[in-house]
């Protein structure tokens, strides 16, 4: 079986490493979503101009910034949650008001079974990618870029004698003397570059 996310082998349909991820980027969503309302205006650039062909000019707005902040990130992970509620008989979700609501309250009940749904919830593959695509288009819109250079790919040979291949990646910005393979957890710390370099070379 492969993780639906890093296409790495794992025991279940999302791997742990990834599970993991999915959650903490659950922890920031409510955080995200009063960011992205300082991305809703378009550059000054754009006001005022107006299409060719068109008698009106552009709308004010960011489309795909407006989509995230009204539905966008609380719509996919509210599905989950009322299949989830209908498998654990629990009570149906009641209104939740303003979309920071929605979003923060369903955020909440996600991190707080997390442990049941990567262990017995049947769509939590689908819920980890939607929750990780949701998190790849807010950076996107916020213009967050990863600062990490791939240095090569983790030689650490699993119990099927294949090496992991995962890209091991590093923050030239972060002063940190490892480096931690995201798929199988294995850290290298500074005394094993060289000879690690080695082996990535060979």
């Amino acid at each position: 079986m492969k993780c639906a996310n890093c296409r790495r082998h794992s025991e279940r349909p999302i791997c742990e490493s990834c599970w993991n991820f999915a959650v903490e980027q659950l922890r920031v969503f409510p955080k995200r979503y009063h960011e992205l309302e300082d991305e809703l205006l378009p550059s000054n650039g754009a006001q005022g101009e107006r299409v060719s062909g068109s008698k009106t000019p552009p709308l004010p707005l960011r489309i795909e910034t407006l989509h995230l902040r009204t539905g966008g990130i609380s719509t996919p992970l509210i599905k989950h949650e009322i299949e989830m509620r209908k498998t654990r008989q629990e009570t149906r979700i009641t209104w939740r008001g303003e979309e920071i609501n929605r979003i923060t309250k369903t955020c909440e009940y996600h991190i707080k079974r997390e442990q049941w749904s990567f262990t017995q919830y049947g769509d939590v593959a689908d819920l980890a990618t939607t929750i990780i695509s949701i998190s790849n288009k807010i950076n996107f819109v916020l213009g967050h870029k990863s600062e990490d250079i791939v240095i090569g790919s983790c030689p650490t040979i699993d119990e099927a004698g294949k090496p992991c291949n995962a890209k091991l990646k590093v923050n030239p910005q972060m002063r940190t003397t490892t480096i931690t393979c995201r798929v199988c957890n294995t850290t290298w710390d500074s005394t094993q570059w060289r000879l690690l370099g080695k082996m990535l070379d060979a």
